[in-house]
């Protein structure tokens, strides 16, 4: 499975709630303007762009949430996790090389060399989605696949 099989993109939570507030924010805005006469300005609002906007939120939160996994679809996605998690590894620069370029003669070209292998090619926003979608606020970093020296 390549890393852009998965047409869905899961939002992250923050992302997810900052729709909702800003769903909330027009929700209010739209109440407000319901209480007022003509000639206000509740009156010069455009309600049925406020409404548009609304349901763009509410449609853009349920296409970005995550929702339920089937079995085999976890299974999958925690078989793809663990093959995107062995590729990382290698060639991953420890904690020490990030932090100290300067003393690891080095350093600097592996590190753009994993990104090339890595980042530019898909697998890390792969592999993001996949944390999205397999443990939603929880997400693993890849950072946690460093080693410490």
């Amino acid at each position: 499975m390549g890393p852009r099989a998965q047409k869905k993109q899961v939002l992250s939570t923050t992302e997810i709630a900052n729709l909702e507030s800003e769903k909330k924010e027009l929700e209010g805005a739209l109440k407000e303007a319901e209480g007022f006469g003509a000639g206000t300005a509740g009156e010069q609002l455009d309600k049925g762009k406020i409404k548009a906007q609304i349901k763009h939120y509410e449609d853009e939160i349920e296409a970005g949430s995550p929702g339920r996994l089937a079995g085999k679809t976890k299974d999958s996605l925690y078989r793809e996790e663990k093959e995107l998690e062995a590729r990382f590894v290698i060639g991953l620069p420890t904690r020490y090389e990030m932090n100290h370029p300067g003393k690891c003669p080095g350093a600097v070209r592996k590190h753009k060399h994993w990104l090339n292998e890595n980042e530019n090619t898909g697998f890390v926003d792969r592999y993001r989605q996949i944390q999205r979608t397999l443990r939603p606020g929880e997400e693993r970093s890849i950072e946690t696949l460093r080693k410490d020296k």
